[in-house]
């Protein structure tokens, strides 16, 4: 149940074709996806700006043009200080690829689909990735235009896109032990996250957090830094501001209430924290979201009203067209 509930909520395509892809740009300086893992494999492809990537212990600069391959159940997160950061996302489970079980394709897949080879984290080779970046993108075309049959075109992508990393002996056997040991080290730390979730509006203390799953206080500080990327303290309060800015922008509540509903008793030290992490107060930051919300509505109204005026000028141009026609067919 506990790791039920730290699976991303949203689904990834449909049970029939298991694969979806997005873009993403971002226009603020504090974007962040916060840590999460699902049971799909994920790449990622940057096209502008820059970011910081964390994968496991590893926490990898990101720029323009790089390639992550993020696999099933790997936990990972995105921090960004960069407005100008875009890129783009596929996620889509290995069994995607499977053919006949006599199928000599099938021989080769099976390793990576059973979980026995891994996509490599990290693509450097400048050659490969000037080969995959256009895969990617036609991948990305095809999945957007969902034009009949843009499945075959998504599957044949992933296929070349696979096979180029198999020939460039890119694709990584797993050693059973250290993989059944990572994997238990995954569950635990996924139950650890799971608890924070469940129990972050109280309050929390390395300590108690320790006692909880039964280590010491030093020994739980290093492996919960080695996990996350961050300290016992700066996750919580990561996920604590997560959760106060989601409030901010979908109730009326008053920032005393927020402070106490994040697990702030004082509400001078949330006011302080908060404008620490997102650069401005908590009122601010609820009128500036709430500013930018109305600005997309009315800059989306007044494509409709530019969108109806030209309809409608075309529509009157064209019924006076047509009575011309009319007349000079007389």
């Amino acid at each position: 149940m506990k790791k039920q509930q730290l699976l991303e909520n949203k689904q990834h395509g449909t049970p029939a074709f298991p694969f979806e892809c997005f873009r993403t740009q971002t226009d603020t300086t504090d974007f962040f996806i916060p840590l999460h893992w699902h049971k799909k494999t994920e790449l990622m492809h940057v096209y502008h700006g820059t970011c910081l990537l964390t994968i496991g212990n590893e926490t990898y600069p990101a720029k323009g043009g790089d390639l992550f391959c993020i696999n099933a159940e790997e936990l990972h997160r995105i921090t960004s200080e960069d407005a100008t950061l875009e890129y783009s996302t596929f996620i889509f489970q290995p069994d995607l690829f499977s053919f006949a079980i006599s199928d000599q394709a099938q021989l080769l897949l099976q390793p990576l689909i059973d979980g026995r080879m891994q996509f490599p984290t990290c693509i450097t080779d400048a050659a490969v990735k000037a080969t995959l970046q256009p895969l990617l993108h036609r991948i990305l075309q095809a999945a957007e235009e969902k034009a009949v049959g843009y499945e075959l075109l998504v599957k044949a992508g992933l296929l070349q896109l696979t096979a180029e990393l198999l020939y460039q002996g890119l694709l990584l056997p797993t050693d059973p032990i250290t993989l059944e040991a990572s994997r238990n080290q995954r569950e635990r730390m996924k139950k650890i996250l799971t608890y924070l979730k469940q129990h972050m509006t109280e309050p929390l203390t390395l300590s108690s957090l320790a006692d909880t799953f039964h280590m010491s206080e030093k020994y739980f500080s290093r492996y919960f830094r080695n996990a996350t990327g961050q300290t016992f303290t700066a996750y919580l309060n990561t996920i604590r501001m997560n959760h106060a800015c989601q409030l901010l922008l979908e109730t009326d509540d008053t920032v005393l209430e927020i402070a106490l509903e994040c697990g702030y008793e004082n509400v001078s030290y949330f006011i302080r924290l908060f404008g620490n992490l997102m650069h401005c107060t908590p009122l601010q930051y609820r009128l500036s979201k709430q500013h930018r919300l109305k600005q997309i509505f009315f800059e989306k109204a007044d494509m409709i009203l530019l969108f109806s005026t030209v309809d409608n000028h075309w529509r009157t141009a064209n019924t006076g067209r047509q009575r011309i026609d009319s007349a000079e067919s007389f």
